[in-house]
């Protein structure tokens, strides 16, 4: 047992290593990342597929901070190492008070990693707030728990409100509706160091994922909840692409990128509480570990790219075009796009036969699957074009300085998720793979969705790397390396002199969508979008404020009788609430 858990003794090691040898801290964490997944992964269990996702992740930024971080003061490596540590302890937890415990331990450092990088307090504060929000809320679940079980072991549950009130406390955590209308995560997450962004953006959100699932798992099945974590699910895709889409701040494209993917998540675990029919819940849970593992690689290598910029803003990008990094960059986007042959192209397949499947259920379940499938494919056309704006506006189209090791370990992050896609039939379960030898397609490398003992859908990962990569060099042989074409910039209808920039891009879902993002022209023949979420975050502090007063006024007023009428009323109310429960 004491084996089992030298992962983590070395990862605290690791922290106190890197106070002073930064260098052998992050080789210290990769080396334990490594050990992590060999010690606690096992095939065909999903839960476990996390451990694998969250060591990936672990291991290519600690690689990538060793040539990053150099420009950061001492803090930055025990910060970053220690938010890893309360992340792995997470998912070492079987009870509730090692999850809290490692919750904290990953959320202290990280606040502390966005107070030190940042001269302005606001940042850190936000996202202390919405973290220890989100801890009062899983210490209420874990209270309500042992209420119902007599333990604060993971155990079976009776009922579903342990798992509303941890899904809401980690919804918190992920950005997610309603939270997101404080874009808590952009903010905090953009004004963290590049190798700490992508940790909270990769694998932080995650860990909620990952305690919502765990908790869904000793759930009993709930079609209520179930469609009411669809709506938010979705609300968060469709926000989150739009403004990911529009976003000028890099690192805060990101963030808004990390909600539109937990929305897909969240919608995702969404229908896996709520179905009942064995064989699809499990191809949902397979679907929920694969997007989740794209997500959080791909997420890494957004970061990682935009932090080897060296900028936050589109408009002060001054790097160069190399090679390696565009390579890598390219497969990372695809699939945060969803797009083949990456991880990200399979798990969005997947996300989405799961809800088209769940058409086929019937009732407001089934009517909920086929919207919720329609607006995440939506969701999922803006995302594409927030990283075809990451991946073309990031470098200035001359040539690089150098390749370093922060390019490869770019490049890696892509190979990875294209290697991944090519042997993904051998980590999804047996009960979901098959083939067609009669078209050369042989029995083992098939992935197909199932609907009871019916094939609904059919897909060849390893088919689709060799066949793509087959033809890309024969068109290279025959029509040779692509020509630069030069043609006009469209300025998005607007002639004011500049280049075709980032801003420019994104003009035309401005002006399409202008009801929504409050769209409008300013003097300098400029289109400015208002952001409706920080506008909705001022009226509900203008009406708490005016609540505020109506109640200092009104009832705090120092009258003995006001404050007797509301001592008794409160008495009431916790007497009425325990009965209940």
């Amino acid at each position: 047992m004491i084996s089992y858990y030298i992962p983590l003794m070395a990862i605290f090691l690791a922290v106190l290593i890197s106070i002073k040898y930064r260098t052998a801290g992050y080789i210290i964490t990769a080396i334990a990342s490594v050990l992590f997944f060999l010690f606690t992964f096992r095939i065909f269990d999903y839960i476990t597929y996390f451990y694998l996702i969250a060591a990936i992740v672990w291991i290519i930024t600690s690689v990538f901070s060793i040539s990053y971080s150099k420009k950061y003061g001492r803090w930055l490596a025990p910060l970053f190492i220690l938010t890893i540590a309360g992340m792995m302890t997470i998912l070492y937890a079987n009870n509730f008070l090692v999850f809290i415990t490692g919750w904290e331990i990953m959320s202290i450092p990280a606040y502390l990693t966005v107070a030190i990088n940042k001269k302005n307090d606001m940042e850190a504060y936000i996202f202390m707030l919405f973290s220890e929000i989100s801890t009062v809320l899983i210490i209420t679940a874990a209270v309500l728990s042992y209420y119902y079980t007599g333990t604060f072991n993971f155990t079976g549950l009776s009922n579903d409100m342990v798992l509303l009130i941890f899904a809401i406390g980690a919804m918190s955590k992920m950005g997610l509706t309603p939270f997101m209308i404080s874009e808590w995560l952009p903010i905090a997450h953009g004004s963290a160091p590049a190798n700490s962004s992508a940790i909270f953006s990769a694998t932080m959100t995650l860990m909620g994922v990952y305690g919502i699932l765990k908790i869904a798992l000793l759930s009993p099945v709930s079609i209520d909840i179930g469609i009411l974590f669809i709506i938010i699910g979705v609300i968060s895709v469709l926000f989150g692409a739009l403004y990911a889409y529009i976003s000028e701040n890099m690192k805060s494209l990101g963030g808004f990128s990390t909600i539109e993917n937990n929305g897909v998540l969240m919608a995702a675990l969404g229908l896996f509480v709520a179905v009942n029919d064995s064989v699809l819940k499990e191809f949902i849970l397979i679907s929920i570990a694969i997007f989740a593992m794209a997500h959080s690689i791909a997420k890494t290598g957004l970061f990682i790219s935009i932090g080897h910029t060296g900028v936050e803003y589109f408009s002060a990008v001054n790097g160069g075009k190399d090679t390696v990094n565009q390579v890598g960059k390219f497969f990372a986007m695809s699939s945060l796009s969803g797009l083949f042959p990456s991880l990200g192209g399979l798990g969005t397949w997947m996300v989405l036969e799961s809800f088209f499947m769940g058409a086929y259920l019937y009732g407001p379940l089934g009517i909920a699957s086929i919207i919720a499938g329609s607006l995440i494919a939506m969701g999922e056309g803006f995302a594409t074009a927030a990283m075809l704006k990451i991946f073309y506006f990031t470098d200035s189209h001359r040539k690089s300085r150098g390749k370093n090791l922060e390019n490869y370990t770019i490049l890696g992050t892509g190979i990875t998720l294209v290697f991944l896609f090519a042997v993904s039939f051998l980590i999804v379960g047996k009960n979901y793979i098959s083939g067609i030898p009669s078209v050369l397609v042989f029995n083992g490398f098939m992935i197909e969705s199932r609907l009871g003992v019916s094939d609904f859908g059919l897909i060849t990962p390893l088919y689709i790397v060799i066949l793509l990569t087959v033809f890309t060099v024969i068109i290279f042989l025959v029509f040779g390396r692509p020509k630069t074409r030069i043609a006009n910039r469209w300025n998005g209808g607007v002639e004011h002199g500049e280049y075709y920039n980032s801003s420019t891009y994104s003009n035309n879902i401005r002006l399409i969508l202008k009801r929504v993002l409050r769209t409008k022209s300013t003097d300098e023949n400029r289109v400015e979008t208002v952001d409706i979420f920080w506008l909705i975050m001022i009226n509900i502090a203008k009406a708490y404020r005016n609540f505020a007063k109506f109640t200092a006024y009104k009832i705090m007023n120092s009258s003995i009788s006001a404050y007797i009428a509301y001592m008794i009323a409160a008495f009431i109310l916790i007497i009425i609430i325990v009965s209940l429960v």
